[in-house]
Parts: structure tokens; sequence; C-alpha cells
């Protein structure tokens, strides 16, 4: 659970930046009907949709079964990101969205555990007395029933058991008091851990879903601020590199945004800032 949840706060969504880094391979005329847009990248409107839907809930974009992303020449990109971008709000607007949305939202919800009256320490001796005693006479029972050898070889486990009996009944035991500290304990620290993760639940999946797209834009913004556009590329190990260490160094979505191009990374950003502001208000 908590290698879930930092994954979803330190991998943020980036939607807004991979849809334009996927269309930055793509042609797309703004006058043409959406349905072309999946066309052009091989993808159904379905799938697309689920896209932006699981980049939103789960913090990245599964965008595999555009299969002809590479083999469409690069026009218009600016156009193209303005369309992929307001088809995406349209959709995380929408009420199937919400739907989907509050259904995660439950899904993440942490269970709260169990709370059982805790044991006296008069009870916890009890009950261990009782165990004891059974145990005696089952060990006894096979003892009588088997013989031999096998008799023989229960008689240490037999003597074991009847000390274990003789101290558990000491009135100056304290091992029971011990134990009735500890359940108390294991009871408290469930509590604490459960609230915490009620805590951290209510701020990944506030309940006004505005609140959850507007932390996910925030971030995209965050990670693409101040893209060097100009930085200089190298080979090496069979892949295009930063030159400056520094920017090699940088968080994936910075990187994308690079690839993605100024035209297009900058429109996605403007885009986000105006839909960011809209949300706030």
């Amino acid at each position: 659970m908590r290698t879930k949840r930092i994954s979803l706060l330190l991998a943020p969504v980036t939607l807004l930046l991979l849809l334009a880094a996927l269309i930055s391979f793509s042609s797309f005329k703004s006058r043409q009907a959406a349905a072309d847009i999946w066309a052009s990248l091989g993808i159904s409107k379905q799938a697309g949709t689920d896209n932006i839907r699981n980049s939103f809930l789960n913090g990245y974009l599964n965008y595999y079964g555009a299969r002809n992303i590479k083999n469409i020449a690069v026009q218009d990109r600016q156009a193209i990101a303005r369309d992929l971008l307001s088809y995406t709000r349209e959709f995380i607007s929408s009420a199937a969205f919400k739907t989907k949305y509050e259904e995660t939202r439950q899904n993440a919800k942490p269970i709260a555990p169990e709370q059982r009256k805790l044991r006296t320490i008069e009870e916890i001796q009890k009950e261990e007395i009782e165990k004891t005693e059974k145990s005696i006479k089952d060990t006894e029972k096979s003892m009588k029933e088997l013989g031999g050898d096998v008799a023989k070889s229960l008689q240490p486990v037999l003597e074991m058991l009847k000390q274990n009996l003789k101290d558990y009944k000491n009135p100056k035991n304290e091992m029971f008091a011990i134990i009735a500290e500890g359940e108390k304990y294991q009871q408290e620290d469930a509590r604490k851990r459960y609230e915490e993760a009620m805590t951290q639940w209510k701020k990944d999946y506030p309940e006004n879903v505005n609140l959850f797209i507007a932390d996910k834009l925030r971030r995209m913004l965050e990670y693409t601020n101040g893209i060097d556009y100009s930085a200089a590329l190298v080979e090496k190990y069979g892949k295009k590199r930063f030159a400056n260490p520094t920017y090699e160094a940088k968080r994936t979505e910075w990187k994308q945004g690079f690839r993605a191009g100024k035209e297009v990374t900058e429109t996605a950003r403007e885009f986000v800032k105006k839909w960011l502001s809209e949300l706030e208000k």
C-alpha cells in the first residue's frame, strides 16, 4: 500500500505533456472530425479515452496501442495539442470520469482494523491454563494409545507441558501482564496506522474531484517548468542523452517536455494554467 501511494505522489500524471509528446509525431488539421484524430494515431477513440482516464487516475499514460505514431508526418503541432487537450478536459470534466474517480477513490480507502475487546490479565491466564491442560490430556492419550517408542519420545513434551501449567498457575507470573500490554499496544498501533492512512487517503483522493484534478495539473506545471529547449544531446550507450549532467538528472516529465518541443509543451502549459485557474475559482 505504501509503495503504491508513493508511486502516485512521486510519479504524478503527465497526460497533458505526454499527449503533447505523442502528437509531436503526428499530423492533424484542426478542422478534421474528432474520429480522425484517433485514426491518424492508429488507436480507437475508446482506447484513447481509456488512456486519458487511466493517466489521471493512476499517474501514467499508457499509449502503446497507438501503432501509427512514428509513421505520421510532423505538422501543425500546436493545433493538435489544443484539440487533444480540449478533448482531455472535456472527458475529465464528464460524469463518466467522476463516477470512475469515485470508484477508484473508494477502492483506495484504507480498511479500518478490527477492534476487539482487550483481554484482562486474568482472562489471558485462564485461557493459557485451559489450553495447556487440554494439551496435557491429548498428549497423555496419544502416549497411551501408541505406546512403545512413540510414548517415550513424547515424555519430554509431557513434562514440559506440566511445567508450563505449573508456571501458569503461579499468581506471581508476570508473563500474562506482558501479553496484555502487548495486545494493547498492537491494537493502538493498528489504529494509529489506520488514522495516518486515512489522512493520506483524504489528501490523495479528496471528495471533490476538482481538487484531485487541480493537484495533477499543478504537478504537471511544476515538473515541466524551466525547460531548456536548446539543450545539447549526445549519443551514449545507444541512446540520446543530455550533454549537461544536470539536465540528465532531471525528472522524466521534464525530459518528455524537452522531447515534445517548445511549441507543444508550452501550448500544453498555457492550456493547463488556464484550466487550473478556472478550477481554483
